[in-house]
């Protein structure tokens, strides 16, 4: 019996072995564009700024800023100067005793840029400024870990950021 019993296991696991699934498949799916799924980025130019004392806001919805990336991912922004772009926050000195400050906060779903001198009195409007922000899940982050990530020009190389 035992030898039956044996032999029938044998008979069904090589019959297992050969079998392969059959069926339809489905027709090749296009080509993505070049860029990276985990990864959102935009361009945001602006000068909707509202004085709330101490700072100027400005204020953006962006769908992609989950709780997930809150929790475990980056938001960035960048500030366009010049021709460059530097990571907020940023602080610029236009005289000795005097300086100028943007700062930012995230939500889910928003982010908020604030301009606040540092006597705290109203400063002027910052009017049009122009801002990148990235968006990176932890995947990506976990996946690049040696990018500078104050610096737009390595971020963009390295999550195939498309301007």
């Amino acid at each position: 019996m035992k030898i039956k019993s044996l032999m029938a296991i044998c008979i069904i696991a090589l019959s297992l072995i050969g079998c392969t699934k059959e069926g339809a498949q489905g027709p090749a799916g296009k080509d993505g564009t070049n860029g990276n799924a985990n990864v959102v980025s935009s361009s945001i130019t602006s000068s909707s700024w509202v004085y709330n004392n101490p700072s100027w806001e400005i204020a953006f919805s962006y769908a992609a800023i989950t709780q997930d990336i809150i929790d475990r991912g980056a938001v960035l922004v960048y500030m366009k100067v010049g021709s460059a772009y530097n990571q907020i926050p940023i602080t610029f000195y236009p005289a000795n005793n005097y300086s100028r400050t943007y700062d930012i906060s995230t939500n889910v779903g928003s982010v908020t840029i604030y301009c606040t001198d540092s006597d705290l009195t109203q400063p002027t409007n910052p009017g049009t400024q122009t801002f990148k922000v990235v968006v990176i899940s932890a995947s990506q982050l976990i996946k690049n870990p040696n990018v500078d990530l104050n610096n737009y020009s390595q971020v963009k190389q390295a999550f195939q950021i498309q301007d």
